[in-house]
This record gives structure tokens, C-alpha cells and sequence, in this order.
């Protein structure tokens, strides 16, 4: 690769800053919800434009929509730290999204087809609310976890079935009535019926429960990709209910989950993971090992559907660098020089058809590949280029030099799959004004870094995300 991953990205993003100087409002995760995908085919609606292909990190408020196509599965995660998970088929509204006084929050989504799942925090104010509304019916609840599932029927219209998993909700139908659904317990009603007298229990099924001993703190990664575990307070897997230092998973989906393992202090802590049946146990598995002070481990297992559903032995735990080297799906490419790690990737994909892969960047690892050289081209300058990563995106600061003018310049960027390739977003920009004969120039670096860094990778791109530190672009290699 030509140039430093990270240079290509800094300078894309300050140039397309310098293109559009009179940009739109900041947006803020601050009081909005952040977006991240899980699987391509997400698109997005913000502000009232047309819908359009959704990028990992990018903001929405009230009046956005997210919208799934058969493949698509996408998270929103409020201020507040609540979540929505969004399924294949489902189209969903950010009706109302409100700050309130005392770090209060005031949701309303709207829901019009498909399958969410909803973990809510505990509200901190009484003014506090978080619904859900269905074409008929409304769940609000005060802090839980619950599925919505809406149906089109035969008839015509839809019907929709809460099932709460945790906590209670209170269901009012459209058409009149109130019904309040405990843990365990589901409700399903029609367009134009009335609330049922009481709910039914939630049909039986399959259990995961996944546990760890004092000081062990874990993140178990779903084949679809959305995260549950006391690691980063991450409730975003179907049915998944984090207690303490436990989860418990409701109809788990067959195939790999990943775990991401790390302990603060130096110890051999353990790991449990069992699957139930009712309350019949019917497998388990144990990971103990001894931990470094704050060290990183990646395993995993794999659920074989059944009946029964079979737990496989715990991979073996590997000491990674991150978060994302540990939760990147398929062969993973985290080690070896930033400007460098492409090339074993290139040369696994030539000999390795159709396989998934995973190629994963530290802010650390970023921020010294950048130390090392400064960027110059035809009179531009860069310099004191410096990355942050979140869940929010990458978020760059520089210093843009030529002969006739210095730009200390910032920019937010969010990224992802579009048309099999990683597409790359300035969605926040600032900086000093520019004199007009410098505008040609810095767009044609900001087309220039486009089209090296979606040249470079050598796989179709399924998936983009941002971490706390770190970020992955995962997909397959081509057939």
C-alpha cells in the first residue's frame, strides 16, 4: 500500500472539510442515537432526505429512519446507553428522541415491520420514557429487555407480539385496552383488536448462560455480530439479559460466537458457559487460564442447532491487542506493520477463495504510523495529525500547511460497506476559511484518498465497526 492507512483517511477527511467550508450543524451522540452495523444492507433516512446506503458511527435523531433489507441488521445506542437492535425486514422511526433534566431521556420509535429488540436502561427521572408503537400498539417501559415482532397478516394489516424478557411492559392497544406483560410472558395484538385480558407465557426454548468469577470481565459476540456482556455494558443480542457478572440468552442462534475476555488484575479467573433447556441443563463448557493485568483474550464456541442444541469445547484463549482483534469475525489480519498488515492479507486472499476475513487497526498503532512520517504533496503539508477511535467514528485533527496558508483543521468520520467496498463519511468538519484557489487542489487529494484506500482492500466488504481505541473492516474474499 502506497500510503499509511491512516494518512490516506486523515487526508480525505480534512480535504473534504476544506471543499464544503460552510457546513451543516454538528451532530452529537451527546443527545442522539449512534448507528452501528452489523450486517451491509442498512440504509438510512436523516434529516428528511431519501433513504440512503448507512454508515457504522453516524448520528440519528427525531424523525430518522433505519430500514433493513433481508440481509440488514443495524443497532442504535441512545445517549443513555439503551439500545435498539434492528432485524433483516425491519423498518423502524427515531419518532422522538429528547434529553431531559437529570440526564433523563424521552424515546419514541416507531416501528412498522419486522423484529426489534430493546434494552433499556433504568430511567432516571419520572418525565423519562421509552415506547415503542406499532401499528396496534403501544409498549412503554421504565427500564428492560424486550422483543417487538410485527407481522403482516393474511388479511391484510399487521399484528404485533411483545415479549418481555426482563422487567414489565405496559401494552396499550390502538383500538383500547391496557395489558401488562411481567418477564416471561408475551402479548400479541392485531390492527383494530383490543388489548387481551392478561399475556401467555413465552413458548420454551433453548437457553444459553454465560457466567465468569470476580474480576473476569467478558463481551460474547453473536454469529450475527451484535455483543452482549458486563464488557462495555452491552445488552444488543435477542433476548440477552446481563446480570452482574452473568448473562442469560434466549433462543441462541446456531453457529460461532466469539468471546472478548479481560481481567484487570493478574489472576486465573474462569469463564462457564452452559445451555439449558427448560431448567434441564444440557451441556457446559469451562475456559480458566491465567490473565495479565488488563490482558485481552479472544475464544469462542459454536452452537450446533438441534434438537438439542449442541455446545462445542471452548477455543482455546489467544492474547490479542484489542477489543476488535478479539470480536473481528473469520481470519483475522491484527499484527505486523500498519503500512504492511494489507499484504499478508492480499497474499491470503489469492490462495483463499470465498473465506472470511478481518483486518483490524488500533488507535495507538495509527497514531504512531502517523508520527513517523509527515505527508506532502505538490505544496501541502500535513502535520500534528493525531486519531481518536469510538463507537462514533474516527475523529482526526491536523495541521494543513502550504506557502500562503497554515489550517489547523478537525473532522469526525463514519465508514462503510457500500457496494462491496469500505466507504468512507466526513460527518462533522471544522476549520479556519481557505483562500478559493486552494479548494481545486484539496478536492482532488480528498478524490485521490477515496479511490487509494477502497482500491487497497482486497475483499468484499461486509461490515465496518468502531470501537473504543480500535476499528475492523470485515467481509470475504473474493470467489
Amino acid at each position: 500500500m502506497r500510503k499509511l492507512l491512516v494518512l490516506v483517511i486523515l487526508v480525505g477527511a480534512l480535504a473534504a472539510f476544506l471543499y464544503y467550508p460552510r457546513a451543516s450543524s454538528v451532530a452529537s451522540a451527546a443527545d442522539a442515537a449512534t448507528l452501528a452495523i452489523l450486517n451491509t444492507a442498512i440504509d438510512g433516512s436523516r434529516g428528511g432526505a431519501a433513504f440512503a446506503a448507512a454508515r457504522d458511527g453516524e448520528i440519528y435523531r427525531s424523525g430518522d429512519l433505519v430500514r433493513a433489507n433481508t440481509e440488514g441488521r443495524a443497532v442504535l445506542t441512545f445517549f443513555d446507553g439503551s439500545s435498539l437492535s434492528v432485524d433483516p425486514g425491519s423498518q423502524v422511526k427515531v419518532t422522538a428522541l429528547n434529553k431531559v433534566p437529570g440526564e433523563g431521556i424521552q424515546v419514541t420509535i416507531e416501528q412498522t415491520l419486522g423484529r426489534s429488540w430493546s434494552a433499556v436502561q433504568k430511567l432516571r427521572t419520572p418525565d423519562s420514557r421509552f415506547e415503542v408503537r406499532t401499528p396496534s400498539s403501544t409498549a412503554a417501559v421504565r427500564g428492560t429487555g424486550f422483543l417487538t415482532l410485527v407481522q403482516p397478516l393474511p388479511t391484510g394489516g399487521t399484528q404485533t407480539t411483545f415479549q418481555a424478557d426482563e422487567g414489565a411492559l405496559q401494552v396499550t392497544a390502538t383500538a383500547g385496552g391496557v395489558v401488562t406483560v411481567p418477564a416471561g410472558m408475551q402479548v400479541t395484538i392485531a390492527e383494530g383488536a383490543a388489548a387481551p385480558a392478561a399475556p401467555t407465557p413465552i413458548p420454551p426454548s433453548p437457553r444459553l448462560e454465560i457466567g465468569a468469577t470476580t474480576g473476569l470481565s467478558f463481551l460474547v459476540v453473536s454469529p450475527s455480530g451484535a455483543a452482549c456482556g458486563p464488557a462495555g455494558s452491552k445488552s444488543e443480542i435477542f433476548g440477552c439479559v446481563a446480570t452482574g457478572d452473568k448473562i442469560s440468552i434466549r433462543d441462541p442462534a446456531p453457529g460461532r460466537w466469539g468471546l472478548y475476555l479481560t481481567s484487570a488484575t493478574a489472576d486465573s479467573p474462569v469463564l462457564t458457559v452452559d445451555m439449558f433447556t427448560g431448567s434441564t441443563r444440557s451441556g457446559g463448557r469451562a475456559l480458566s487460564r491465567p490473565f495479565g493485568a488488563n490482558e485481552q483474550v479472544r475464544s469462542g464456541f459454536t452452537l450446533t442447532a438441534g434438537p438439542p442444541v449442541a455446545l462445542s469445547t471452548l477455543e482455546e484463549g489467544v492474547a490479542v491487542t484489542s477489543v476488535c482483534a478479539a470480536l473481528a469475525p473469520g481470519r483475522v489480519f491484527a499484527s505486523g506493520a500498519v503500512e504492511s498488515r494489507l499484504d499478508g492479507l492480499r497474499a491470503f486472499a489469492l490462495t483463499n477463495r470465498g473465506v472470511p476475513v478481518a483486518i483490524v487497526y488500533t488507535q495507538g498503532e495509527l497514531n504512531q504510523a502517523a508520527s513517523t512520517g509527515t505527508p506532502s504533496a505538490q505544496g501541502l503539508t500535513l502535520s500534528n495529525t493525531k486519531l481518536t477511535i469510538d463507537p462514533g467514528g474516527i475523529h482526526g485533527t491536523a495541521r494543513a500547511a502550504t506557502s500562503v496558508v497554515t489550517v489547523d483543521a478537525s473532522a469526525d468520520l463514519v465508514g462503510g460497506p457500500v457496494s462491496d467496498k469500505f466507504s468512507v463519511h466526513v460527518s462533522r468538519m471544522s476549520a479556519d476559511p481557505l483562500p478559493p484557489g486552494l479548494v481545486d487542489f484539496v478536492k482532488g487529494l480528498a478524490d485521490t484518498g477515496a479511490a487509494a484506500l477502497t482500491d487497497t482492500l482486497p475483499f468484499l466488504v461486509r461490515r465496518v465497526s468502531f470501537r473504543s481505541g480500535c476499528l475492523f473492516v470485515a467481509g470475504v474474499t473474493p470467489f
